[in-house]
């Protein structure tokens, strides 16, 4: 009792001072609070109250262990993605009948299994065929004429086919327990979780008698009790034991998510492996995510007297092939010369072994720790991408946006959902499949976690997250912290900039704005103290198809008007309506307004003002369709916060010229040396005026001179938007961040 007394009190204390800076609003402060309290427990809310009085409270590290991933799924959830069963085959035909009873024995039912042969000369062909016959729903085929030379194209080849979002190469001599996918599937429920690989029993050729198991092979390691499961991130399992020996033995053991622009598939280097490109081709799988474990279901690993590890430790190409996969390893993760070492030590012990000591300048050429050092400078950090929500609006999907960019230049990219709003599958399916996307069952595990993933630097977009993981990393100086202003920080009272500015001083390395007026939310200390950079907004042009609209009533000769926004009173959804029904009263062409977005406005304005010409379509992931099929885009936003709305680029990028208020960076966007690509609606003390707005849009549909010259101007005003050139800027501030500590 006294203990809860003493909560409550802490409780109170805190939305006395919440109510302060949200300035007066009981209502707010006392939700914020208590979504605080839920999440994060007392020293969660102890904490924001810290910073909501200007004072600074390190956070407690919570290592937790194997549990910083463990995320409950929820009850109403049904996880059953699809898996694709790539089966490659040459010249097992002895041991298909075995695997292929595996697969399609298998108790999860949601699967593909596609059956590749690669010009086998036995009768291959015939068993494959058999089951294709037996099983057609669930099975594709493709055989090679020619044989394609490396095991690794086969791989391609099958990826290429594969449709599902999980995927299992099962070769054609192993086996598994009838479990083997219903196991392993469960992990890949947490979004981070890039891998999973199961127990091992390496059994003999013909007899399938045990040889040895997976603790044995890995108990040089000493790193793991593998009769137990866990999720581990691959930064620490690569430090502890991966960067040193391949962990899992065989791809037959292993499902992951299916890769997509998978640059290490056309990789001739890779392609040219014989013993370790399974090993390179995990490390190149997992950066910046997780790992998943578990002993439940086992893979039977097949030996074979040709392959065995000491007739290959025998071979030159087994210690080249090594020096390689250190090659990629210490260019995809930030290891430790001393794990470098312990690989070094392990080999030299082999060479030993079988060759005799003191004949290191042989072994050098083959394997050389120097030389594979140097290589670290090419490696480019591991960052995590912080967003509010996975959710429709510019400040929550530009961070996607740059995280596939940042993937696509090498990085290992990690985005951190602190789900403050339920996801929108649409928005999260604009991110790239395989970055992972890291979410916690707690807050005041993010310390804990961003360590054990090896994080260097957080690139924040939202001033809650920015605040509240400054908080939870204060003490820890070895992960910078970027924030990108999208118009929040202005907004703020000045007691409540006061309030904030000790926190945003100690923890913040790097502040980027996109609009001047960003720079007017920060105080005098910050502005004259820490780096702040300018980077204009920018979008990457991407392939257009656009929407028939016949099935709205709209015909060739109407004009159409397209608004993409949150539906919230200040980007002005009612003004956009009351114009374009004003602008119908007094134009000869039928004109229409496509509704883009979703929130209350939304809900609130679709019951009563939808019409023959008023659409309003929700969220829509193709936005840029819409603007091709439409004539103009509208932004009559008077949110004080707008800077440079991504939706006008989006506009812009695929020809179309744009009504928007003046405000925020908008007039800047929109111009080009020959005149301005559009039109601006001037606020009147942040008011729209719906008449003078539907005036413009009534002249712009019925004047064709006036129009197609706002149009003459797209190209130009689009053409300063380079994707590539903001992806720079960042990763400059990332360099800079990093060469200042």
């Amino acid at each position: 009792m006294h203990k809860w007394l003493i909560k409550f009190t802490s409780i109170g204390r805190v939305i006395r001072q919440a109510v302060r800076f949200y300035q007066g609003s009981p209502i707010l402060a006392v939700k914020r609070v208590f979504r605080i309290w839920r999440r994060e427990g007392i020293l969660g809310v102890q904490r924001r109250a810290n910073i909501l009085v200007g004072g600074l409270m390190a956070s407690p590290l919570n290592k937790d262990g194997d549990n910083i991933y463990v995320i409950e799924p929820a009850e109403s959830t049904k996880f059953n993605p699809k898996v694709s069963v790539i089966v490659p085959n040459y010249n097992h035909a002895p041991y298909l009948q075995q695997r292929l009873e595996s697969i399609y024995r298998q108790t999860y039912e949601n699967i593909e299994v596609i059956l590749l042969d690669d010009c086998s000369s036995d009768n291959s062909i015939e068993i494959l065929t058999d089951f294709s016959s037996r099983f057609p729903n669930r099975t594709i085929c493709n055989f090679n004429d020619v044989n394609s030379g490396s095991v690794f194209r086969q791989w391609k080849k099958g990826l290429d086919i594969a449709s599902g979002e999980l995927v299992w190469i099962a070769e054609s001599d192993d086996f598994c327990s009838d479990d083997f996918l219903a196991e392993q599937v469960k992990a890949f429920n947490n979004s981070a979780v890039m891998l999973s690989f199961c127990n091992v029993e390496f059994v003999s050729g013909e007899s399938c008698e045990p040889v040895w198991s997976l603790a044995s092979y890995l108990s040089e390691l000493a790193m793991h009790d593998w009769s137990k499961p866990f999720i581990r991130s691959a930064h620490s399992l690569v430090s502890s034991g991966w960067g040193i020996k391949n962990l899992v033995p065989n791809v037959s053991g292993a499902v992951f998510r299916k890769p997509h622009n998978f640059s290490l598939l056309d990789d001739e280097r890779w392609q040219s492996l014989r013993m370790c490109g399974d090993w390179v081709f995990y490390l190149s799988l997992i950066r910046g995510g997780l790992v998943s474990y578990t002993p439940v279901a086992t893979n039977y690993y097949r030996q074979h007297s040709a392959s065995t590890s000491q007739t290959a430790q025998k071979q030159d190409v087994y210690y080249l092939e090594h020096e390689i996969v250190a090659s990629y390893l210490v260019q995809y993760f930030k290891v430790d010369k001393s794990l470098l070492s312990k690989q070094y030590d392990v080999l030299y012990s082999h060479w030993c072994s079988l060759r005799g000591s003191n004949l290191q300048p042989q072994f050098h050429k083959l394997y050389d720790f120097e030389r594979l050092w140097q290589l670290t400078c090419e490696r480019k950090p591991n960052i995590v991408m912080a967003v509010y929500a996975l959710v429709s609006g510019g400040g929550e999907t530009f961070p996607i946006i740059l995280a596939n960019q940042l993937k696509k230049n090498g990085y290992a990219v990690t985005v951190f959902n602190c789900k403050e709003r339920v996801t929108e599958p649409g928005v999260l399916n604009m991110l790239e499949p395989g970055i992972p996307v890291l979410e916690l069952s707690n807050m005041t595990m993010v310390r804990a976690a961003f360590e054990d993933m090896g994080i260097e630097i957080i690139h924040s977009h939202h001033a809650w997250v920015d605040l509240t993981l400054a908080s939870l990393l204060s003490g820890n100086q070895d992960i910078k912290h970027v924030i990108s202003m999208h118009g929040m920080y202005e907004m703020m009272s000045s007691a409540q900039r006061e309030a904030v500015t000790p926190l945003l001083m100690s923890r913040i390395n790097h502040f980027v704005y996109t609009a001047e007026k960003n720079i007017q939310g920060l105080p005098e200390s910050i502005q004259s103290a820490k780096s702040l950079t300018r980077i204009n907004n920018a979008l990457p042009v991407t392939k257009v198809e656009p929407v028939d609209l016949s099935s709205l009533q709209i015909y060739k000769d109407d004009f159409v008007v397209c608004m993409v926004a949150r539906a919230i009173p200040e980007k002005g959804w009612k003004e956009a309506i009351h114009a374009v029904n004003l602008a119908n009263m007094c134009s000869v062409r039928k004109i229409h307004l496509l509704l883009i977005g979703d929130g209350p406005e939304h809900d609130r304005l679709c019951q009563s003002m939808s019409s023959d010409t008023i659409h309003f379509l929700g969220f829509r992931q193709n936005i840029r369709d819409y603007f091709s099929s439409s004539h103009l885009g509208l932004l009559p936003s008077k949110f004080k916060g707008e800077s440079a709305p991504l939706v006008v680029i989006d506009c812009l990028l695929v020809g179309k010229p744009i009504l928007a208020s003046n405000i925020g960076e908008i007039a800047n966007m929109i111009s080009s040396p020959e005149g301005i690509a559009g039109q601006l609606l001037e606020l009147d003390k942040w008011e729209l005026n719906p008449k003078e707005m539907g005036e413009c849009i009534a002249a712009l549909a019925n004047q064709s001179d006036k129009y197609q010259e706002i149009c003459s101007h797209v190209a130009s005003a689009s053409s300063k938007y380079s994707i590539d050139s903001m992806t720079n800027s960042y990763e400059m501030v990332y360099r800079s961040c990093l060469t200042n500590s």
